[in-house]
């Protein structure tokens, strides 16, 4: 409970600090980017701290590459 405290209070302060300030200078592409790389990350924060199970993104890479690396490997020998 406490972590989950914890990324929220990081996320107000973000928003407050960085993003507040790059709107108001019209800096709105900055904005906007941070804005969704903080939200991606706080939402994985806060599924971290309430024990939620997060696939491992190496898995997928390696599903989405399948034999192209043996293939390339095979090739180069």
């Amino acid at each position: 409970m406490l972590l989950l405290i914890g990324v929220v209070l990081t996320l107000i302060w973000t928003v407050w600090k960085e993003i507040h300030p790059l709107w108001k200078e019209d800096k709105r592409k900055e904005a906007w980017i941070l804005a969704i790389s903080t939200l991606c990350i706080s939402v994985l924060g806060i599924a971290k701290s309430l024990n939620a199970s997060l696939p491992n993104p190496l898995v997928m890479l390696s599903a989405i590459l399948g034999p192209y690396p043996q293939a390339v490997y095979s090739i180069l020998q």
